[in-house]
């Protein structure tokens, strides 16, 4: 009996080792062919995967596969220098687990998903993932690479991942034309992820250098953190069947901010911002032309690569492909603060804020700079208080700039303001000021306002427009037509201009009010018009036909007011001193004239004897006003016939077809004119305040 129990007590460990190692061997054999299955798979369906040796300790639930490599045609190369399982268990027939996953020498070479034309290299020394869940088997057998991974990552889970280094290197060109980015990130750590959704995500600082043949630079991307990240919405981009049939919007990023960014190059520009936001980031997959993108992205890196541009045709389409992405993409705002510019002139800027959004339907509603200030190359202070601009369509402007391209001629005309007026719906800039060229003496914009209303690719329905500044006279070339308006001797002005036009389609009527213009120690115009008979063919697409409903439109009324601040008796001076006349022999020779020019018309219609001496009046007297109503004296005058008249032989012919009433002055925008006090005997060059 001893010997026997003694026999055993020596049998038993090698029993039990013996079974526990055959059992290793069975279990790792089953793994292998586990493993090899799913290679096959993968190998079926275009993938080209290999591994390296295959191990499984089912006590200790480890399991380690080595040398592991995907490769897709077109798509690039992964790799895994070794991938280990801790505390692997089966939950289900179909899901896998393990409490830790460590996955070492990641590396991945290949072109960037919608930018094939980037070839990108990733390598990361180590990742780790904690809680991690993954399905049996992938996908059906006869599924695309970008279908196996969309389908991996909806069905995988993971509670934290994290990348403690990684380096990401893009490039394209080729040659002398060939542009390299290197960033190594910081420590990224990916929090609850499942159903293709990451709850939270953080990236540390980074720091990158860009290298070129005409350029370097190198900066630092502070930390980034994110919320509510769905990654499948982004890989269904590649997967033309599920993108397709995606017609709703996904939320991509709930949040993302990124605490600050700063760049710099050996030439001397800086650059930098404290912080960047941007909230609801969302795309409709079926509205994102991912395959033409890619496709016209291909061309233009085989193009790159022969050391030849991209022709004018494939650029285009690129353009438009590219285009389509607005359609498919919501964005909640975007919010840049602290932004920092130095140039290697020594110009310097800074801008507190800049905020766009939101963007819906390819419009773009707002994007607003606030509080600009800098100083350019010869330290000369520019800058503004606000820019903002409205209602923009980035997608249209690609399209119009691939239509540019295609037609270099279409760049001008009628039909391309018309296309521009569709682009933006405002535009105001606010407390400006830049050089004038002209040593402490800037030119001041105290406010600039523009905006737009109509359908897309047709004339705006409705217009306004607004500029107060003020600068030197000097900005104005002798040569130019406005500079007959400039007094002798000033030399700087305030200019004030508003116009503003809008159609009535139920009256069929455009009124134009305000139409004004003011200059400093000069004079002021104002204006009303109103035509009748104007059709919707006015603000046709097409340039014949919206002049040919313009030219049989009536006019119906116009109402004109002129000031003169001093600009009649400066020019008076400048005119007397060349003719070498006195400047009241001037003004009485122009009053004759005058009156010699309208006595007829005055004798064949006595009514216009108010109007004709009060024209008279203002020629004799300077600093004077002068206010006229013009009506037609037929129920109708075309504006073919007022056309033809001002561009026919005997222009003042026209008046024969008018009333003429002198009325009460029109207000300027703003108030009532009121003359600055000492208008008149104000210094050359004073300019004159303008109203609001």
């Amino acid at each position: 009996m001893r010997k026997s129990f003694l026999v055993t007590i020596i049998a038993l460990p090698v029993v039990v080792i013996g079974g526990y190692l055959g059992f290793k061997t069975y279990v790792a054999h089953v793994a292998q062919s586990q493993v090899e299955d799913l290679f096959g798979e993968l190998k079926a369906v275009g993938i080209e995967a290999t591994h390296g040796p295959v191990s499984y300790d089912v006590f200790d639930g480890r399991f380690e596969i080595g040398q592991v490599s995907f490769a897709a045609a077109g798509q690039g190369t992964l790799k895994v220098g070794s991938f280990i399982a801790f505390g692997l268990d089966q939950p289900s027939a179909s899901q896998i687990a393990a409490k830790r996953v460590e996955l070492t020498d990641v590396a991945f070479d290949g072109p960037l998903p919608l930018s094939p034309a980037t070839e990108a290299s990733f390598r990361a020394p180590s990742i780790e993932i904690d809680g991690f869940e993954a399905p049996v088997e992938v996908t059906s057998p006869d599924a695309l690479p970008s279908q196996i991974a969309l389908a991996f990552v909806e069905a995988a889970k993971a509670a934290r991942v994290h990348v403690p280094q990684s380096t990401t290197t893009t490039w394209s060109g080729a040659e002398a034309a060939r542009v390299e980015t290197q960033v190594v990130h910081g420590a990224a750590t990916l929090e609850q992820f499942a159903d293709g959704h990451i709850a939270r995500a953080s990236v540390e600082p980074s720091h990158f250098t860009i290298s070129g043949a005409d350029t370097s630079a190198n900066g630092t991307l502070g930390r980034i953190d994110a919320a509510s990240i769905d990654v499948a919405a982004m890989l269904i981009l590649f997967d033309p069947e599920r993108r397709l049939a995606e017609q709703e919007f996904r939320t991509v990023y709930g949040s993302i901010s990124i605490d600050g960014y700063e760049v710099s190059t050996p030439a001397g520009i800086l650059q930098g911002w404290k912080r960047m936001e941007i909230t609801g980031v969302a795309i409709k997959p079926a509205l994102i032309a991912a395959e033409d993108i890619a496709a016209a992205s291909l061309k233009a890196r085989d193009y790159a690569a022969a050391g030849e541009a991209l022709p004018d045709e494939d650029a285009a389409d690129l353009l438009r492909a590219v285009a389509t992405l607005y359609d498919g993409l919501r964005i909640g705002a975007i919010t840049f603060t602290g932004l920092t510019s130095t140039q290697p002139d020594g110009g310097t800027g800074t801008l507190a804020s800049l905020k766009a959004g939101p963007l819906t339907d390819g419009l773009l509603e707002g994007i607003t700079l606030d509080d600009f200030k800098g100083t350019d190359g010869d330290g000369a202070p520019l800058g503004f208080t606000r820019l903002s601009l409205a209602r923009l369509r980035p997608g249209a402007v690609m399209e119009l700039a691939a239509d540019s391209l295609e037609d270099p001629d279409s760049r001008a005309g009628l039909s391309w303001f018309m296309r521009l007026t569709g682009l933006i719906g405002a535009v105001e800039l606010t407390g400006a000021q830049t050089p004038s060229g002209e040593k402490g003496n800037p030119i001041d914009i105290d406010r600039l306002a523009l905006s737009f209303e109509g359908e897309p690719d047709t004339l705006p329905t409705r217009v306004a427009a607004s500029l107060r500044m003020s600068g030197p006279t000097s900005a104005i070339k002798n040569d130019k037509p406005a500079f007959a308006l400039v007094p002798d001797g000033m030399k700087r002005a305030s200019v004030a201009v508003d116009l503003a036009g809008a159609w009535d389609e139920d009256e069929a009527s455009v009124t134009l009010a305000p139409l004004y213009i003011e200059v400093s120690d000069a004079f002021s115009l104002a204006a009303k018009v109103e035509l009748s008979d104007v059709d919707e063919s006015v603000f046709s697409a097409q340039p014949d036909e919206a002049m040919a409903g313009l030219l049989m439109a009536n006019l119906r009324l116009l109402e004109m007011t002129v000031r003169d601040s001093g600009i009649y008796e400066r020019k008076l001076d400048e005119a007397a001193r060349q003719q070498k006349l006195d400047p009241d022999s001037i003004r009485q020779l122009f009053a004759g004239f005058a009156e010699l020019l309208l006595s007829q018309a005055v004798s064949d219609r006595p009514e216009l004897e108010p109007a004709v001496q009060a024209f008279i009046g203002f020629i004799q007297h300077p600093m004077s006003t002068l206010a006229l109503r013009v009506t037609p004296r037929q129920e109708t005058l075309p504006i073919m016939m007022v056309m033809e008249a001002l561009e026919g032989d005997d222009p003042l012919r026209l008046v024969d077809e008018l009333d003429f009433a002198v009325m009460e002055p029109l207000s300027p925008p703003g108030g009532p004119f009121t003359p600055p006090p000492g208008a008149q005997n104000s210094a050359p060059g004073a300019p004159m305040p303008l109203r609001p």
